[in-house]
């Protein structure tokens, strides 16, 4: 008698896992849709030659519930600037890699 009712309950338990499985999948369907949705909403709305398309973007990640990390301006200006090429940048000998830099000179 014993060994029906711990078979009932975990069958019981297996169906209700495999429910909340089920809906949990389908919440993700539509949240993905939905997302799908705006965002070719959002790629229609955008004007073809620039805008402000990082004050859409935050403002899609707060509706969003998202973090919406705050850049200063110039962010903008240094991220132009080159990096240095591994041929102009000094070694103090402790790399072991023998990069091409130093394979050149």
């Amino acid at each position: 008698m014993e060994r029906e009712e711990s078979i009932r309950r975990l069958r019981a338990a297996l169906t209700d896992a495999v429910g909340r499985g089920r809906r949990a999948r389908t919440d993700a369907h539509r949240h993905a849709e939905e997302f799908r949705q705006r965002t070719g909403e959002l790629a229609r709305e955008a004007p073809g030659g620039g805008g402000d398309h990082a004050a859409a973007a935050a403002d899609y990640r707060r509706r969003a519930g998202l973090p919406v990390e705050e850049f200063p301006e110039k962010a903008a200006e240094t991220s132009d600037a080159t990096p240095e090429s591994p041929e102009h940048t000094s070694s103090d000998g402790s790399d072991l890699d023998f990069s091409q830099a130093r394979i050149m000179r």
